[in-house]
């Protein structure tokens, strides 16, 4: 009876500490190293578009209310986000929610306007500013440690959060990175950039 419950115990340890911390590792080895192959095999794209519709939207939403609406440099009020807003926001989704636009979030530390803006669609909508200077960034964020782990939980038995911080001095996640166990495997199910 003992064996048994120190083997329940191994296994248990083995699926909720080691396999889940060594597919992070893997999912982070292929962010720091831009490894596609790796990234397509450990992301569920379908999830991570989800988790990120609403930060999307609010992208579109800033950008669309940013644009001048005629000559007279009148802003364009809420019938045009409302009418080409939820089918700009798919386009941008299925063109960002791609292995090397994942890496490019990570590159930037969830900053979805660095993502953004390199959109067609979205560079065609245009602002008052020529677009330029929406992040305020023009350099890549320094590399991240154990230190800029801001959060982590259990979110169900079979999935967790981890929240990082651009800077380890932070005291909130930049970017929360959901894991769940999918098609046999633990893989990222989510991103959640913190809004701006």
């Amino acid at each position: 009876m003992r064996k048994l419950l120190f083997l329940l115990l191994g296994l248990l340890l083995v699926f909720y500490v080691a396999w889940p911390a060594w597919s992070s590792y893997r999912i982070y080895h292929a962010l720091e190293k831009s490894d596609i192959t790796m990234l397509e095999r450990k992301i569920d794209f379908p999830s991570v578009r989800e988790s990120l519709k609403p930060a999307i939207r609010a992208e579109v939403d800033k950008r669309l209310d940013r644009t001048p609406g005629d000559g007279t440099g009148h802003l364009r009020d809420g019938r045009l986000g409302q009418k080409i807003g939820p089918k700009l926001v798919e386009t941008v989704l299925n063109k960002i929610v791609t292995a090397q636009t994942i890496a490019s979030l990570y590159e930037w530390r969830g900053d979805i306007s660095q993502v953004v803006k390199d959109v067609k669609e979205i560079r065609e909508i245009g602002t008052p500013t020529g677009g330029a200077g929406i992040a305020g960034m023009s350099a890549k964020p320094s590399a991240l440690g154990l230190s800029n782990i801001k959060r982590f939980a259990f979110t169900s038995p079979t999935s967790f959060e981890i929240g990082i911080a651009k800077d380890a001095s932070g005291s909130g996640p930049d970017l929360t990175a959901q894991v769940g166990f999918r098609d046999m495997d633990w893989k990222l199910t989510g991103l959640v950039p913190r809004t701006r």
